[in-house]
């Protein structure tokens, strides 16, 4: 490039930057200021949220969210200032997420059920928890799905839109539990003597609580046997390692002592017809 061309380029660019400078100046004001604004105001909403105390994943969510809408509202009104015309990006915005929404309304059904989650928390990591037919250990909440670790080494990963609309049972929400066992015995078996026997096993398992007291007492009679009921009141990391354990210290107890555990039975009577007065 000589300079005879650069003498023909300057008054050009002297031109443009007289035209439109003053647009590029506030263009890049706009994009500065509105980025730390952006950046300002999603750290606020963080800081707010951890001293409310809720979760660092819908915090860290809410930040990015925030962030990532207010830059690009920032982008569109630097590009107005330019001189382009956003209404039909605007308008095209709008149907591309409309497009996508529908696309993704399952994942937004999880988004809403993952934040309803993370705000209320009827559970928290670690918890073990019943529900969809599955029972383990919670191990990650996101805002899709929670992840469940199941007692035989399972990885459950259970959307949370069906989580939430299911029945949700949390086994470590409280301190102390009630084991609730239900043993039969024979008719022809004495009572407050199975009673005893039952409140001896209870007694002799270290796991349960003497207080509050254990409960044994005759919960129905059944068609084939007398229901004995047995509430046991234990720690919550004791709960199901003491349900085990009482069950076989009760079948092999009643065992020693000859108190039966019937089978369900059924008596059947069968009538001969007289073939000959029903002709």
């Amino acid at each position: 490039m000589t300079f005879s061309d650069l003498n023909q380029i300057w008054p050009a660019l002297q031109g443009w930057l007289a035209l439109y400078g003053l647009r590029l100046l506030w263009t890049l004001i706009i994009l500065v200021v509105g980025f730390k604004v952006a950046r300002w105001l999603g750290g606020m909403v963080r800081r707010i949220m951890a001293k409310a105390n809720l979760d660092e994943t819908l915090t860290s969510f809410s930040d990015n969210i925030l962030r990532f809408l207010l830059r690009l509202f920032v982008i569109i009104a630097a590009l107005n200032q330019l001189g382009f015309q956003t209404a039909s990006l605007v308008a095209l915005l709008g149907a591309v997420g409309l497009a996508v929404g529908l696309a993704l309304q399952g994942n937004l059904a999880n988004f809403a059920a993952g934040v309803i989650i993370l705000l209320f928390r009827p559970f928290k990591l670690g918890d073990v928890i019943e529900s969809s037919g599955s029972t383990g250990a919670v191990q990650s909440i996101t805002i899709l799905n929670t992840t469940l670790k199941c007692p035989d080494g399972r990885i459950v990963i259970i959307p949370n839109n069906k989580l939430i609309s299911d029945k949700i049972i949390n086994y470590s929400l409280e301190e102390v539990m009630r084991a609730d066992l239900v043993v039969g015995i024979s008719y022809s078996d004495d009572i407050p003597r199975a009673k005893a026997v039952l409140r001896d096993v209870v007694s002799q398992n270290k796991r349960v609580l003497a207080d509050p007291e254990p409960q044994i007492f005759v919960l129905e009679l059944a068609d084939s046997s007398v229901n004995l009921a047995v509430r046991a009141y234990v720690k919550k990391e004791n709960y199901w390692n003491a349900r085990w354990e009482l069950n076989e210290a009760i079948k092999l107890r009643f065992d020693q002592e000859g108190i039966s555990i019937p089978f369900p039975q059924q008596d059947v009577h069968i009538f001969k017809e007289d073939t000959q007065a029903a002709a």
